[in-house]
């Protein structure tokens, strides 16, 4: 599996020619699907010829051109390296293939510059939260972003709860079955999170004493915390929880049971309205300056403020084009109800350049979208 980096984008983002290819199509990492990428792949590259011939390019040139995408394909390489996503990009001086953690649907684009709408993801894919998974007999602690999944080496924290409480009992006094006093350290009285009796959910009083001490040098402020483990256990965990972005909701279920990309697989669902945070705020301030001279919805406005740097935030739908042409010499937009040989989507021209002068960009449902074009943008001035 392969990532995107920002690096990466900006270059492709950059590269213009008089033909570039874009291809994405969807994979699989295990299955007897995995055996058809190739053909699909092979599929995509005849499709790709076609369309080069169509804008000009003879045939021999365009096989040429085409040729270190088919040499992969028919050599199977990607039947046997697969992720989510697939999505190869070729120019006259550029080859560049990704798997990636992405599904994608099946597209083909050849203009004068690669479509990179589908990789909006890969731009905000780097948001870090933690999964904590306890038991009794067990303590992981992930860090997670919403592609990948990692454990951390813990040292000095105790690993169960038999060590914990061993830890306890031979360094401090403090533990005491039957400690229910008013002084500082002692435990609370706690009813009605199941458990067993007192005395058991005294000792994961303790127990979860010790493991926010001995874990608080891993945790950060800034990231989000996940708990994982049976129900009863995270009302005991939020006694003693300091950390101020712990998610309200918790992966419930033995977490010894699951695996670290089961583990993320539930835990991103818990963490996905904490990211949308910024997108939310973004939308709301895109609303807030509705009718003023610093919004737009008209692509004709859009572009070329985007090609000036004057985009700061941009939202495009993640289901439509906006096909035409852009002169940038001029700055005149010309929109097309159908696709022209020749033309380009527009909101992706938007996206490409807002992004390249340091603008915010967000793929929104068509159901979030602001406006109805298609794009909506926040200008800087």
């Amino acid at each position: 599996m392969d990532f995107v980096f920002q690096d990466e984008i900006k270059e492709l983002m950059r590269s213009r020619n008089d033909y570039c290819v874009s291809l994405y199509l969807p994979t699989h990492r295990v299955g007897r699907e995995t055996e058809q990428t190739s053909i699909r792949l092979e599929n995509l590259l005849r499709g790709a010829e076609k369309q080069l011939v169509a804008q000009g390019m003879r045939s021999p040139e365009a096989k040429d051109f085409l040729r270190p995408a088919q040499d992969l394909a028919k050599d199977g390489f990607f039947n046997r390296h697969l992720a989510d996503g697939l999505t190869v990009f070729i120019s006259g001086d550029l080859f560049r293939y990704f798997r990636l953690p992405i599904h994608f649907d099946e597209r083909l684009f050849v203009g004068r510059q690669f479509y990179l709408r589908p990789l909006i993801p890969m731009l905000h894919c780097c948001k870090k939260f933690h999964i904590l998974a306890v038991s009794r007999k067990s303590v992981r602690l992930l860090e997670c972003t919403e592609f990948e999944v990692n454990e951390i080496e813990l040292k000095g924290v105790p690993l169960s709860m038999q060590e914990a409480l061993g830890y306890d009992q031979q360094s401090t006094p403090l533990f005491r079955m039957a400690s229910q006093g008013s002084g500082r350290g002692a435990a609370p009285m706690v009813h009605g999170h199941g458990g067993g009796s007192e005395s058991e959910k005294e000792q994961l009083w303790h127990y979860f004493q010790i493991l926010k001490n001995s874990l608080h040098p891993y945790f950060k402020e800034d990231i989000p915390l996940v708990f994982a483990g049976v129900d009863y256990l995270f009302p005991m965990f939020r006694l003693v929880d300091v950390h101020k972005n712990t998610i309200n909701e918790s992966i419930e279920g033995n977490p010894d049971e699951l695996g670290s990309l089961e583990l993320l697989k539930r835990g991103l669902p818990l963490v996905s309205s904490y990211f949308d945070r910024e997108k939310r705020r973004a939308i709301g301030r895109y609303m807030n300056l509705l009718g003023g001279l610093l919004t737009s919805d008209t692509i004709e406005e859009i572009v070329p403020n985007a090609v000036a740097g004057r985009v700061d935030t941009l939202f495009v739908d993640n289901d439509r084009q906006k096909w035409g042409k852009f002169d940038p010499a001029s700055g005149q937009v010309e929109i097309h109800p159908e696709q022209h040989r020749g033309d380009e989507d527009l909101l992706d021209v938007a996206l490409n350049q807002a992004y390249l002068n340091g603008g915010d960009v967000y793929g929104l449902d068509p159901a979030d979208m602001p406006g109805h074009s298609g794009g909506a943008a926040i200008f800087r001035y």
